[in-house]
């Protein structure tokens, strides 16, 4: 009779998961000031984008 088949292959891949997370949160959380600079700084890059596409364009016609 064939013995259970083990499941190691699975727990090792927990493992490699499990310590991938722990790697992750240990990681410092971006500070108060970044966080709210960096929705600012993509609206102003897509605010001036957007005012150089319109002026180029408005020079051209």
């Amino acid at each position: 009779m064939p013995s259970k088949p083990t499941h190691q292959a699975s727990i090792e891949q927990l493992h490699r998961e499990v310590a991938a997370l722990a790697e992750e949160m240990s990681r410092p959380t971006p500070t108060a000031a970044r966080a709210s600079l960096l929705p600012f700084s993509i609206g102003a890059a897509f605010a001036l984008t957007t005012f150089f596409i319109v002026a180029m364009v408005s020079k051209l016609i």
